[in-house]
């Protein structure tokens, strides 16, 4: 496993997390001919079954990461994206507007989530309609292409963002995208609460979740 020690906001703000992220998964597939400034990597990485995962944020960039490695060669010796599927935990996209019936309309709650990303990204012109952000809501943005076969979307009920990841999932389908999509929701629990408390049964039920998709069970 390799973990991404990204930049954060605001000392960095966007777009750092992206560049830095994209620039450790390209150093991570220099090792994909055994011949990579990483020696272990170079005798035990599976190259051939190649998962990205994050939370929240995390778990944004993640599939940023996975649209751009469709467009752009990780490496010369890939014919694909080389990634096989990702994992998405509470991921964190957002919209100006409610992105549907079920979405929050509190006025305090979604300028607080504007007031944030405006410190993190305060370059952006559309504010939270960015396309950084904005993946869900927005129909400029498509996803079609996202480069891999398989997505888990891992949503918290009582989260602030079920409803866009339940629409992410959604809008995925119907995209036209060939791969599949499966969404696990765990009753009664917000926002990364496995981070929070990662010894409950809920936190220990996610984790199982998370390798046997990887494991592919």
């Amino acid at each position: 496993m390799v973990s991404v020690d990204y930049r954060r906001p605001p000392e960095h703000p966007i777009p750092i997390p992206y560049d830095d992220s994209w620039t450790s998964l390209k150093w991570v597939f220099t090792h994909i001919a055994g011949c990579g400034p990483e020696n272990w990597l170079n005798k035990h990485a599976d190259f051939s079954k190649v998962f990205l995962a994050g939370d929240s944020a995390g778990a944004n960039i993640t599939h940023h990461m996975t649209m751009r490695a469709a467009k752009e060669k990780l490496s010369p010796h890939l014919s694909g994206s080389g990634i096989s599927g990702i994992i998405l935990v509470h991921p964190y996209f957002w919209s100006k507007t409610p992105v549907d019936d079920k979405d929050t309309t509190d006025v305090t709650t979604r300028s607080r989530s504007e007031t944030l990303w405006r410190i993190a990204s305060p370059n952006s012109k559309d504010g939270v309609d960015d396309p950084f952000i904005n993946v869900v809501q927005a129909e400029s943005v498509d996803i079609s292409g996202l480069g891999c076969r398989k997505v888990l979307v891992m949503v918290a009920e009582l989260d602030l963002l079920v409803r866009q990841d339940w629409c992410y999932a959604a809008k995925l389908e119907r995209s036209g995208w060939k791969g599949e999509v499966e969404v696990m929701e765990t009753e009664g629990e917000k926002h990364v609460f496995h981070l929070k408390n990662p010894d409950t049964e809920k936190a220990h039920e996610l984790v199982k979740k998370f390798a046997s998709f990887i494991k592919g069970d």
